[in-house]
């Protein structure tokens, strides 16, 4: 199996790529990772990872600037249908827009759209919550799918974020996390994956998912 990771100027690709290479390793997985931009090399692979670090206008740019790159993922994802995780800015970019700084347009494979956490309340020890939400939060689980195998709600993930999902379709809503309001986790639909989490960042938890994601069979 050929794996790509998604390079479009969007910090911590090597984070991604080792946690990728680490699970592949442990697990005894046969995967060739590569990290690169070049359209005929992503076209080539079988599972598309795209992480995503910053503001989702410039991660969207970022993507943009490599020209055929967003037309050549949506064909790989939704008409070939190729395996695909978005990670954090690239699970938002699966969505139809969002509204940090300002609207802006996303690959609309899903339904929704992100805008800013609003924050009420205290949190469990009595503090007022902090944008952006940066720390571990447990996942709760929506619908048993493989890649939430062997993944208890007791688990803690590693999240980095102020913008939170928007949307009506329930069912493309894999499991939710809370911080002062209930925020889609893990979203996805058919083929292709998105997590707000930093499972490269989540220790044993993420590596569990990692595995999950690259055994899973859609």
């Amino acid at each position: 199996m050929n794996l790509v990771i998604i390079d479009y100027g969007s910090g911590n690709l090597r984070s991604v790529e080792n946690a990728f290479k680490n699970t592949v390793k442990i697990y005894e997985l046969k995967f060739t990772i590569q990290v690169t931009n070049k359209l005929d090399l992503i076209s080539k692979a079988d599972h598309l990872v795209l992480p995503g670090v910053g503001s989702f206008p410039d991660c969207k740019k970022g993507l943009v600037d490599i020209e055929g790159l967003i037309n050549l993922l949506t064909n790989e994802v939704i008409n070939k249908r190729k395996k695909f995780l978005g990670i954090c800015v690239g699970m938002q970019l699966m969505v139809n827009f969002s509204l940090e700084k300002h609207k802006t347009d996303g690959f609309c494979w899903l339904d929704g759209y992100f805008e800013k956490i609003k924050t009420k309340g205290l949190d469990y020890l009595g503090r007022e919550y902090k944008i952006p939400h940066m720390g571990w939060n447990n996942l709760q689980i929506e619908y048993n799918h493989p890649v939430l195998e062997n993944i208890s709600e007791n688990e803690q993930f590693y999240f980095v974020h102020s913008y939170a999902l928007q949307s009506k379709e329930i069912k493309q809503i894999l499991a939710n996390t809370n911080y002062s309001q209930k925020i889609p986790a893990i979203i996805g639909k058919e083929n292709y994956i998105g997590v707000q989490f930093h499972p490269e960042k989540s220790g044993n938890s993420g590596q569990k998912f990692i595995y999950n994601w690259l055994k899973w069979r859609p």
